[in-house]
């Protein structure tokens, strides 16, 4: 049984890691997908279309004659006539137990063109309430997109963070051996232990914004388990207008908020005729058929037939406000519609610039990063031939990871500028961010590894240590892989011994 009981283990362990292993990361347009399909907000918008399906049923059926039967049976203190009056001259019989049973149609002929508004008004509200779950779905996928891309940012915050605390730890190293030959003052690792630990401060705030970022992503996909492996962005070129005259154009016509507002207006309407409705005369066909019995169930049968005519003559004006009141609402419905269009149209120009803005942010951020980069190599070589202090080589350092952070952040807020773009004009969709066909999953994440490595390199070359970091060389072990515009090595950064001492 032992053999057999350690089978039964591996075989048990060997399916959990395959699983674990097996669980793919998962991409952007897949969690925009999950989102619209899992999330509880959208569920119950769906529901609400259901219902006003339903009740653009009730109003069709409103049309339909309605058929009801009845049964009674009473008894009575004193003998009652069990039918009316069949026959002049003949006096109908009378019973204390009466037991009737019977069927009575109504079918409306006129109601003053309630029904038929009636009917409109339901299609309207179901409109509204699809252009409703529409608008609710384009939020979503915004949000998920935001967030999505926000994680993402962090992890590789994250990432350069690592690499920083590493060098600084590095050079902190360095100066201590420096400190201990008499070539550097006390206040030099002072001055870079505080950096160090503010390097190690960011790592922990931008970890936590990370785990705060994936667990409200979890909740936009309606998910109460852990937090989704996130997949790179990958390359993804979602179709955008390309002026802003033909996003408001495709605005106008498809914006689910501004659709919305169109279908609440007509069913505004639909209410002042249901109002107006109410005022003129209602006829109705009535008819039914009934079969009476006494106690020795002898059948008595008796039917009728007629019209019925309903005219309000008066009411204390109750029909005249409901109009008035309607009419009200069809004008607080139109100024709606005009405000919705003017800040359409702002909010379409707004996603443009802020798409315009965030690519201009990144061409700047990244020319910004390389001249950082190259102030960094400099004062590098000048703190080490002792033609400055520690102070203008941490500020190169710290100027470094400004606009390395920044062009991170100008990276990914360009994705979301494309998404709050396609939110403006209502195309956002989760295809909007699949990547091409042509497209390798790999070939993403081999990018991503690369510009990883391109950061690690630069900031394990600032302080020229070279091979001190763990034995072998982190420069070229960051340098595999690197295409040769990327690659940073140390002799682009010559690497100085740090035996000249501090002028």
């Amino acid at each position: 049984m032992k053999p057999l009981s350690r089978l039964l283990l591996f075989t048990f362990l060997f399916s959990t890691v395959k699983a674990v292993v097996a669980a793919d990361p998962l991409p952007l347009w897949e969690a925009m997908d999950r989102a619209v399909q899992s999330n509880p907000a959208i569920k119950s918008q769906r529901v609400e279309v259901s219902r006003q399906t339903l009740e653009q049923d009730i109003a069709r059926s409103q049309h339909l004659p309605k058929v009801d039967l009845s049964a009674a049976y009473t008894r009575y203190a004193y003998p009652t006539f069990v039918t009316p009056i069949r026959e002049v001259g003949v006096f109908p019989p009378m019973d204390t137990a009466i037991a009737n049973i019977g069927l009575a149609l109504n079918l409306p002929l006129y109601s003053g063109g309630k029904l038929v508004a009636g009917e409109a008004l339901a299609t309207h509200n179901r409109e509204a309430s699809v252009q409703a779950l529409r608008a609710g779905g384009q939020d979503l996928l915004f949000n998920v997109a935001a967030t999505y891309t926000k994680a993402l940012h962090f992890r590789q915050l994250a990432k350069v963070l690592d690499v920083r605390i590493q060098a600084l730890q590095q050079e902190e190293r360095d100066i201590g051996l420096r400190i201990q030959q008499g070539r550097a003052a006390r206040l030099e690792l002072i001055r870079l232990q505080t950096q160090l630990s503010q390097a190690r401060y960011d790592k922990v705030s931008v970890t936590q914004a990370e785990k705060d970022a994936l667990s409200l992503l979890a909740a936009l996909l309606g998910e109460s388990g852990s937090a989704p492996i996130l997949s790179n962005l990958g390359a993804t070129a979602p179709v955008l207008p390309v002026s802003a005259e033909e996003a408001i154009g495709r605005a106008l016509q498809q914006r689910p908020d501004i659709l919305r507002l169109d279908a609440l207006g007509k069913a505004a309407q639909q209410k002042t005729a249901i109002a107006r409705g109410d005022r003129l005369p209602q006829i109705n066909l009535v008819t039914k058929v009934q079969e009476s019995a006494s106690g020795n169930w002898n059948g008595y049968y008796d039917w009728q037939i007629g019209v019925q005519l309903s005219l309000p003559l008066f009411d204390g004006d109750i029909r005249k406000h409901r109009v008035d009141q309607a009419g009200l609402e069809q004008q607080k419905n139109a100024l709606q519609q005009e405000d919705a269009r003017n800040r359409l149209v702002s909010e379409v120009e707004q996603a443009f610039g802020a798409l315009s803005e965030s690519r201009a942010r990144l061409e700047a951020a990244t020319q910004g990063e390389s001249e950082a980069s190259e102030a960094l190599r400099i004062e590098t070589l000048r703190y080490h031939s002792g033609e400055n202090t520690i102070t203008d080589l941490l500020g190169a350092e710290s100027a470094h990871w400004s606009t390395t952070a920044s062009r991170l952040q100008a990276g990914y807020d360009i994705t979301v500028s494309q998404a709050r773009l396609l939110r403006a004009i209502g195309e956002l969709a989760p295809d909007s961010f699949r990547p091409a066909v042509g497209d390798k999953k790999s070939g993403a994440e081999h990018s991503s590894s690369d510009v990883d490595s391109y950061i690690l390199t630069q900031y394990l070359s600032w302080h020229g240590c070279g091979t001190t970091c763990g034995g072998e060389s982190i420069a070229q072990k960051a340098s595999v892989g690197i295409s040769p515009h990327q690659k940073l090595t140390a002799t682009d950064h010559p690497g100085h011994s740090i035996q000249q001492g501090a002028r």
